[in-house]
């Protein structure tokens, strides 16, 4: 590099119009000097510390390329990195949540399994081997064998589903679900899966049946321990969250003869009828037990007629004429004053 040369590179430097690569020479360059002055220096000198400088900054060169490579790839690794970890835990997630399904298929290996899926806007009724029926809601699949084993009838259920099961103290009839396993000799039943904003449940129509937490219903041990079993009658309903079963009461209570269809000779047309009476009436009607906390509305007398009435209407209007109240307490109604 000649004097006008070095010249013109540094009058750009003052100016900051030089490159990255004329700003590193030029503080190489001065820092070579060691505070002389440019006069004092041979051109032989200058060249031979031009040269030197160049030298240096060709070699570190290619290691502030490969940082900026490195600096410039790193997001798209985090990208890929970070796609990679969403499909692995989407597996996971995938294959933890269908682990009391794929328990069910390795248990029923050897039978010949069907699928079948409510795909209209309306209830479908299939038939099972065992005479019993399932009514499927839209969008609820059960699988199910063609032919039940010798010594267990079991289906699997996603969403919801109305069973009426035949009566078979032998062959025992089980529904399982995501979270749940239900019990039953003969009775009907509904039973609904989890969804995002309700839990799993189990409401009883007729008879009895056991509801227990399916112990497969993840692939990953836990130190959670499995919600304790319950036994639910007719119009009960269990409900299920956070490894707890709770016992209630139905949204709307049927009375026991309509729901066995038989005959009853219990009227719901009362006149000056004191109150404890009406309660002992409906809960012989309902198989519920309804009681009060307070002696002086039993006292009291009710005349209406409740014939066309729900349960919970029907409390309504009697609790509305002695201004009071009720309330549910797991699978009992307390009229308060």
């Amino acid at each position: 590099m000649n004097q006008q040369l070095l010249n013109d590179l540094l009058s750009r430097y003052q100016t900051g119009r030089c490159t990255e690569a004329e700003m590193l020479w030029v503080d190489k360059w001065y820092h070579n000097l060691n505070h002389k002055n440019i006069t004092d220096l041979s051109s032989s000198e200058l060249e031979e510390m031009q040269d030197q400088i160049w030298l240096k900054i060709n070699q570190t060169k290619p290691v502030a390329e490969n940082k900026f490579k490195i600096r410039e790839m790193w997001p798209k690794f985090a990208i890929a990195a970070s796609v990679i970890i969403a499909f692995l835990l989407g597996g996971l997630y995938l294959l933890n949540y269908n682990a009391s399904e794929q328990s069910f298929i390795s248990d029923n290996g050897d039978l010949e399994l069907i699928s079948k899926t409510n795909e209209t806007d309306s209830l479908i009724t299939l038939s099972l081997s065992d005479n019993s029926t399932v009514m499927l809601k839209p969008k609820a699949n059960i699988l199910y064998p063609k032919v039940f084993a010798a010594k267990k009838r079991m289906v699997y259920l996603k969403g919801a589903a109305f069973f009426t099961v035949s009566k078979n103290a032998k062959r025992p009839f089980y529904v399982y679900n995501q979270n749940l396993v239900v019990r039953v000799l003969g009775t009907s039943f509904w039973v609904k899966s989890s969804t995002n904003v309700l839990p799993a449940q189990v409401a009883v129509r007729t008879g009895k049946v056991q509801v227990a937490e399916n112990k497969n219903s993840s692939l990953f041990n836990t130190d959670e321990k499995l919600a304790t079993p319950i036994l639910l009658t007719p119009n009960q309903k269990g409900v299920f969250t956070s490894h707890k079963l709770n016992k209630t009461l139905v949204s709307k209570p049927i009375p026991l003869a309509e729901a066995y269809h038989i005959p009853s000779s219990l009227s719901y047309n009362f006149r000056e009828e004191r109150i404890e009476k009406i309660f002992k009436t409906l809960s012989e009607a309902y198989g519920i037990e309804i009681k009060s906390d307070n002696e002086q509305i039993l006292e009291y007398t009710f005349t209406g007629d409740l014939s066309k009435k729900g349960l919970y209407e029907q409390l309504d209007l009697i609790c509305g004429t002695l201004s009071s109240k009720y309330t549910i307490q797991g699978t009992t109604i307390l009229v308060s004053k």
